[in-house]
Order: structure tokens, then C-alpha cells, then sequence
């Protein structure tokens, strides 16, 4: 009797087991119940603002979800700062970085040097991409032949005008031409609000004025950053700061430029999209009252500097397509307008503006001047580069060196540097 109860028991257990992968039927349709499929997860580490993150996370994420069921984003957002790329350097070294990182377009070389990113340009439809995005913003991901990215936005900066101060002066429209603008400068007695003498605060002067900082293809500084024309673009910017028509503050501090050029102590400031994004509507109403935009004035080759996000590939994801999908998505219309409304601009060359326009107008500035704009040096010293040249404008304008020794010294240091990278 007991074996008997035994061996029922065995075979009602089997019996059970078996039915849990039995077919359910009803009298209209079979359904089958199966495990639940695993989703491919993309780890993604951005510096969005609390602004743009609302909409990279509320409105981006979600739509790339619903139109890519088979992958999950996961978004992480950290802080613009050394900081951070001291993270994602050391992560790296123990195979633990995201999969996807939106990185500031002056970082990018220093980590393709360091092997840590994977070029892009060996995707298969990578070439069928290019035709895209505009020519500064994607050459802006090229390093050592090689893309490892895609122009994610970009920015420049333009100058923004006090428009009462513009019509005192009898002019109806800004001046185009650096010439014509130093010369309006000068005979109007007129305060220029450069921000400060870091390359992003001074570089658009200097360039706009005639200066190089190195050779095009970014070898050497020495014969460039000392050259006539460079110690003749820097003699101008100290000029115009001994004769007050720059802030004192240029030098250390911070000149109030948003608030100068509002009130009209400044003639002009220089500054990106941001200065209309982060403001409220009704406050957006009132600048374009008191300020104008327009290209920054140029020399008649190129004007201003470029800026921007790429969004690279790194070389330790173990989901390399489904990365690569999203990378490819985040750069079409859809996500490029959404994110325009955060002053974002996009890179993609084919987003309709007209429409944006309208509701943007203040955005048409920055978008005439983005294939004008230089790009920074595409080297993995930008960093040390942007101290050395700071460094030595801070002493020429504190005049504890000359123009001439200031800017050879500065050369020298850079070309040690960019003779470490040969």
C-alpha cells in the first residue's frame, strides 16, 4: 500500500510539471505562454541640463522605446567637469564604462588616443550617414583618419547686439566685417563684452582679428600662435582692453555680460543659444526688444568658434549594434527638434527650419554660422593647450611680458606638447 502511494504520487508530480508547458486552449484560439524575451539594456552617460534631460528622458528616450521594443535605455546624467573624465578614463581600465557616452567635442581625441572608443567608420552604412550632418560639426568626430562619433548637437556663438545703442550710433544693421566692427568700436568709444581670455572667451576676437593658434593640420604652434599676424591680433585685443573698450574683468572675474548688454553698457557681447534656451518666454519676448543677433563679424574667411556633443561608442560595450542603432536614431529629425527646444541645436542638416524659425527666430543666427565656425585643435593635449595659451594672455595683459615673448613661449610649450603626440 505504501508503494502504491508512492508511485501515484510520482506520477500526479510528473503529470503537474508537464502541464505547465501544455498549450492553453479555448474554443477559439491556442496561446502559448512563454518566457518573457530579455531586452538588450544601453547604459548611456550624458551632461544634459535639468532642462534638456527633462526632455532627453520625458519625450527621446520614450520614443526611441516604443519605435525599438528590443532595446532599453537606461540614461545616467553626470557632471560636466574634469572630474568626469577622470571617471570614465579609470573605468575604462577596468572594463567598466557605459556603452554610449555624449562627450564635449574637445574631448574626443583624448580618448580615441587612449583606445577607448570604437570608430564608427567601420559600420557598414556609416558612409551612407555622412551626407547628414554639417561639415564642421562631423569633422569634429575625425581623429587620425578614423570617426568615432556622431555630431550629437552643436553650438557656436554669435554677437548679440543692444539695438538701442545700434540705432544711436545710426547703424540699422550690425556690422559683418571684424574691420568695420573695431573701427565702429573705436570712433563710438563703445565696451566689446568678451567674456574672458580663455580660448572659448577670446579665440573669436583672435581669430576674427587675423591670429592662428597652430598649423591646419595641428603639428605645431611655433611660426602660427607667434606669428606677425597673431602678435598684431593680440596687440589689438590689448588696446582695446587699456582703452576700456573691454572689461577689466576679462582677466579674472566675471564681466555680467547678459546683464551689460541688456542695459546697453555693453555695444556687444558674445554668446551661444543658451542665452535665449534658459530663459522663460515672456522674459524671451523682452531681450529680443532690447538685443539683435547676428554672425559673429569675421575676416572674411571664417568666424567664431564651434561647440558642441558628439556621441561616441565605447570600445568595451558588449552591444555593439543595438548602441550604434540608437547613436543613428538620436541624430535623426524626431529627436533633433524635441531637443531643439532647449536650445540644442541640431546636427543634422536636413531638419526643417522654417517652422522652427517662427517659434525660434533668434536661433537663425547660429544656424547661418556653423559651418563657419573653427574648430579647436583636434589633439589629445587640447586640455594642457587651453592653460598654456590662457596663461600667457593673463601675463601679456598684465603686461608681465611682452606680446611677442608671450606669444613664442606659449608657442614652445605647445609644440613640446604636440611632439609628445608623434
Amino acid at each position: 500500500m505504501r508503494l502504491f502511494q508512492i508511485i501515484l504520487g510520482f506520477v500526479l508530480l510528473v503529470v503537474m510539471i508537464g502541464c505547465t508547458n501544455l498549450t492553453i486552449i479555448d474554443e477559439h484560439s491556442p496561446a502559448k505562454i512563454e518566457e518573457d524575451q530579455v531586452n538588450e539594456k544601453i547604459e548611456i552617460w550624458h551632461t544634459y541640463s535639468e532642462q534638456e534631460t527633462k526632455i532627453f528622458e520625458n519625450e527621446v528616450i520614450p520614443l526611441f522605446e516604443q519605435e525599438h521594443p528590443e532595446i532599453d535605455i537606461k540614461p545616467v546624467r553626470q557632471a560636466h567637469n574634469k572630474q568626469l573624465m577622470s571617471s570614465l578614463i579609470s573605468r575604462a581600465s577596468v572594463n567598466s564604462t557605459p556603452d554610449i557616452i555624449r562627450m564635449d567635442i574637445t574631448w574626443m581625441p583624448k580618448f580615441a588616443d587612449l583606445k577607448l572608443l570604437y570608430p564608427v567608420s567601420r559600420f557598414d552604412d556609416f558612409n551612407e550617414l555622412k551626407n547628414r550632418f554639417y561639415d564642421a560639426p562631423l569633422k569634429s568626430n575625425v581623429f587620425e583618419g578614423s570617426y568615432y562619433g556622431l555630431p550629437l548637437n552643436s553650438n557656436t556663438k554669435v554677437a548679440i547686439y543692444n539695438r538701442q545703442v545700434l540705432s544711436d550710433i545710426g547703424l540699422k544693421t550690425p556690422p559683418r566685417k571684424m574691420e568695420e566692427f573695431i573701427q565702429i568700436i573705436e570712433e563710438n568709444n563703445l565696451k566689446i563684452g568678451m567674456l574672458n581670455v580663455h580660448t572659448w572667451g577670446s579665440l573669436p576676437y583672435f581669430y576674427g582679428l587675423g591670429g592662428e593658434l597652430t598649423d591646419p593640420n595641428h603639428t605645431k604652434a611655433t611660426g602660427y600662435l607667434d606669428s606677425e599676424n597673431s602678435i598684431k591680433a593680440v596687440k589689438k585685443l590689448v588696446e582695446l582692453y587699456q582703452n576700456s573698450n573691454l572689461p577689466k574683468q576679462i582677466v579674472s572675474g566675471y564681466p555680467e555680460t547678459w546683464q551689460n548688454i541688456r542695459n546697453g553698457n555693453y555695444f556687444m557681447i558674445d554668446e551661444g543659444p543658451w542665452f535665449y534656451s534658459v530663459q522663460p518666454n515672456d522674459e524671451i519676448a523682452l531681450i529680443n526688444k532690447q538685443t539683435i543677433s547676428a554672425p559673429f563679424p569675421d575676416n572674411g574667411e571664417s568666424s567664431s568658434i564651434l561647440g558642441g556633443e558628439n556621441i561616441v561608442m565605447t570600445k568595451g560595450t558588449k552591444h555593439r549594434e543595438a548602441a550604434w542603432t540608437f547613436m543613428k536614431w538620436m541624430t535623426t529629425d524626431t529627436p533633433q527638434k524635441l531637443l531643439l527646444q532647449a536650445g540644442l541645436l541640431p546636427t543634422n542638416r536636413h531638419v526643417p527650419f522654417s517652422g522652427n524659425l517662427d517659434k525660434y527666430p533668434y536661433y537663425k543666427s547660429y544656424i547661418e554660422s556653423i559651418d563657419q565656425a573653427h574648430l579647436r585643435p583636434q589633439v589629445p593635449e587640447w586640455e594642457q593647450i587651453n592653460d598654456i595659451y590662457t596663461n600667457y594672455l593673463r601675463q601679456i595683459f598684465y603686461e608681465q611680458v611682452s606680446v611677442e615673448d608671450g606669444l613664442k613661449k606659449a608657442a614652445m610649450e605647445i609644440d613640446q606638447l604636440l611632439a609628445l603626440d608623434k
